[in-house]
């Protein structure tokens, strides 16, 4: 089906000739979610991107353009996205988060033949020859929080409630329970997307000899869950991944968010480099709040492609992909990044409005 579209989408603008790009420009491709379910990441990763932008406008002597389409939180239209903005002269792509929307832009990536940074979680992306990943994957993530759930927080009897429908969650919950020692005890709870009351899922709850729950789902979804737990198991644990991060987590779970803990990639207070607080400060006065991993993420994925462009001495799509494959280390907005060391994953707890950095954890690779 993906070649499918693929194939139809070649079809459709070979009827129209490609773009032709000024030689002394530069394209940045951005595909994100600027609206629906997903916005909200999106628009604070396309933040971070213009910012990047802003404060580095030119490469190689040349302007540097951004060509910025909106997939709708559709995982269809990262597809689409690829052969619009490669044919619009994309030099380079910044890609989405999703690990469905990437999954689909996959093949389109490779039969473009253009390097894509993204901040996927997908580990099913870490071998791909045209795809950096710029973000801590699903199984970093999933090993951290199995890991400060057990030494930190103390738990013994750990419920997965997973979204049956996500293959994001799936992957997290999967790590996270081949990750925890033996004499823990996990229990599987699932409910499909869009669920907002979560009545059965409770009551199954309600009937295990639990003392943390882990649910690794979208912003709003877990949401949902934190408040119908507040009023049903007010004592027992909870644990979510960066997803949470999101304004609409604690929009709508308000109260019953405070407390809970989750992965992130990025956090002012574990990251010392000077890249980080240049991002952090230049965030805040443009944007007038304080960044999340998000916008930490664009505005890396500008940066990473240009210094890549830049140690290549060319904008060549397949020079500037050769280059991000021979990169060993990255000092950046999400901190100093080591290809082969290992790789420090931040704890955030829910205080009021935002997450607060409380530790972090290092996983090998």
């Amino acid at each position: 089906m993906i070649w499918l579209m693929i194939l139809l989408l070649c079809l459709t603008t070979a009827c129209s000739p490609a773009k032709e790009v000024p030689k002394d420009e530069i394209v940045v491709g951005v595909f994100e979610p600027l609206n629906g379910i997903y916005g909200e990441s999106g628009r604070e990763t396309l933040r971070g991107v213009t910012l990047a932008n802003e404060r580095r406008p030119r490469a190689l002597g040349k302007k540097v353009v951004l060509s910025v389409y909106n997939t709708k939180s559709q995982t269809f239209e990262s597809a689409n996205a690829v052969a619009i903005l490669t044919d619009k002269g994309a030099n380079g792509l910044i890609g989405t988060f999703g690990t469905d929307s990437m999954n689909q832009a996959k093949p389109a990536i490779a039969a473009a033949e253009v390097p894509a940074l993204t901040g996927s979680t997908s580990p099913d992306l870490a071998k791909n020859y045209w795809i950096t990943q710029i973000s801590v994957d699903d199984v970093e993530q999933a090993k951290a929080m199995a890991q400060y759930a057990v030494e930190d927080l103390g738990l013994r009897d750990i419920a997965l409630v997973i979204d049956a429908e996500m293959r994001y969650g799936a992957h997290l919950a999967y790590t996270f329970e081949h990750m925890v020692p033996t004499d823990v005890n996990i229990y599987k709870v699932y409910y499909h997307s869009g669920e907002t009351r979560f009545r059965n899922e409770i009551d199954r709850l309600k009937k295990l000899p639990i003392d943390g729950i882990y649910c690794p789902g979208d912003a709003a979804t877990s949401a949902y869950l934190l408040s119908a737990l507040k009023k049903e198991m007010p004592d027992v644990a909870v644990m979510g991944a960066d997803r949470w991060e999101n304004p609409s987590f604690y929009e709508i779970a308000k109260d019953a968010a405070e407390g809970a803990y989750f992965t992130a990639h990025y956090a002012r207070y574990d990251t010392f480099n000077a890249a980080s607080e240049t991002f952090h400060k230049a965030y805040e006065k443009k944007y007038g709040e304080s960044p999340t991993s998000y916008a930490a993420i664009g505005y890396d994925a500008y940066n990473l492609f240009l210094d890549a462009a830049e140690s290549a001495g060319s904008d060549a799509p397949e020079a500037v992909a050769k280059e991000l494959r021979h990169l060993e280390r990255f000092d950046g907005a999400l901190g100093i990044a080591d290809r082969r060391g290992p790789r420090r994953v931040p704890i955030l707890k829910q205080y009021g409005k935002r997450g607060r950095y409380v530790e972090t954890v290092e996983v090998p690779r």
